[in-house]
């Protein structure tokens, strides 16, 4: 299999947790840049660190599915970890074959709402602890009161655009209130694009939720579905789905 083919230098790929250990109702991914690619191994390297010191999420054995787009269609292959060489740096071994699929933007809505974001420099498991606490004391009883503030968003079940008066890191914990009558959701979220505007001295960033609840990702799309009068019903998006599929 000529993997290299569609896993170029350089190509950034989605890695999503598909292990039968994980926690089934968590989304757990993140996004890696292609160092080195053949037959029989793919060394990635992320924009931030996985660990550092922390308790380790990540250990061999662990399967992912990895989706990528190559000559305009989506591409996704199993693959298992075989080393963390870094912090930053990861090898594993792509397992069967290949399969192509037509990539599906993921429905969104411009929409103002309570929103806090806290970026950190961070690494990724660190923010995956601080998500878990947030997590639980959001559905306790009695839960805090964050300071969440008004917020102009452009959201989808997989992420947020956003304009920041600050500089943006490759990690930020993110609070949202959908104003649906329940708790706010938390996530995880990385940054995947960022776009200045001089003018008005803000930066325009787009964020990919990597650590989220399923039932917060499904709260988000029926929001945006009501917003858009049905229309997006149906809509599939295999970035969001921690399963291999045909």
């Amino acid at each position: 299999m000529s993997y290299d083919r569609y896993f170029t230098r350089g190509q950034n790929v989605f890695l999503i947790n598909i292990s039968e250990e994980r926690d089934a109702s968590v989304f757990n991914s993140f996004t890696g840049r292609v160092v080195l690619c053949s037959d029989d191994q793919l060394l990635l390297k992320t924009a931030y660190r996985l660990y550092s010191g922390e308790v380790l999420g990540l250990k061999p054995g662990m399967q992912f599915k990895l989706t990528t787009e190559a000559m305009g269609m989506g591409v996704q292959v199993r693959a298992e970890l075989v080393e963390l060489v870094s912090p930053e740096e990861l090898k594993l071994r792509p397992l069967g074959e290949l399969a192509v699929y037509q990539r599906r933007q993921s429905p969104r809505a411009d929409l103002s709402l309570p929103l806090l974001l806290v970026p950190q420099k961070s690494s990724l498991a660190a923010f995956q602890r601080e998500w878990k606490r947030v997590v639980q004391d959001l559905q306790k009883p009695a839960p805090p009161r964050l300071k969440l503030t008004s917020t102009a968003i452009n959201l989808s079940a997989g992420g947020f655009g956003v304009n920041l008066a600050t500089e943006p890191t490759h990690l930020a914990l993110v609070v949202i209130d959908l104003q649906d009558e329940k708790r706010p959701i938390c996530a995880v979220a990385e940054l995947i694009w960022r776009k200045p505007d001089n003018e008005q001295q803000l930066t325009a960033c787009g964020h990919r939720f990597v650590e989220i609840l399923k039932e917060d990702q499904e709260r988000i799309a029926a929001l945006v579905e009501k917003i858009a009068g049905g229309r997006t019903s149906g809509v599939k998006q295999r970035e969001l789905i921690d399963r291999m599929e045909p």
